[in-house]
């Protein structure tokens, strides 16, 4: 599979969570697909089950993460190192992560080993949206 394939994925995250949203467009939450939205609980079972497979993916999606990071902390204004972690230290890691937060998701596990690492703080809060005043054509919609 050429690697240009694997990077994607990270580096949309990274790209959603680049964009400050502030005179462009209105922001828009981050969405998540793929293995980082499976709950720690699901690593835990996948650990327990020697489901080399599905733990082989997460990992996959985990590097993927970590790079879609280094692209998006080289573009910021803070100092942020790049991250780089061996599935060797990514492994223990996130069974650590895993095993005190099970049921948060393997994408949060990964924001806070990034950050441990040395990594770029990020903020995945959903963004507040101002309440938006009615257009002028709908206002008399609203109030009929």
């Amino acid at each position: 599979m050429p690697r240009a394939c694997l990077l994607f994925p990270a580096l949309t995250l990274a790209l959603l969570l680049a964009t400050d949203g502030s005179a462009q467009a209105p922001s828009r939450d981050v969405k998540l697909a793929g293995m980082g939205i499976r709950k720690c609980t699901e690593w835990q079972q996948w650990k327990d089950a020697r489901n080399i497979e599905s733990r082989a993916m997460a990992l996959e999606w985990a590097q993927g993460f970590i790079a879609g990071h280094n692209v998006y902390a080289r573009g910021g204004s803070a100092t942020a190192s790049p991250v780089v972690a061996s599935v060797a230290v990514l492994i223990p890691l996130l069974d650590a992560y895993c095993l005190k937060n099970p049921e948060q998701r393997i994408f949060a596990g990964m924001v806070e080993i990034t950050q441990s690492l040395g990594g770029a703080k990020v903020n995945v809060e959903p963004r507040a949206t101002p309440p938006r005043a009615p257009q002028p054509e709908q206002k008399g919609r609203l109030d009929s």
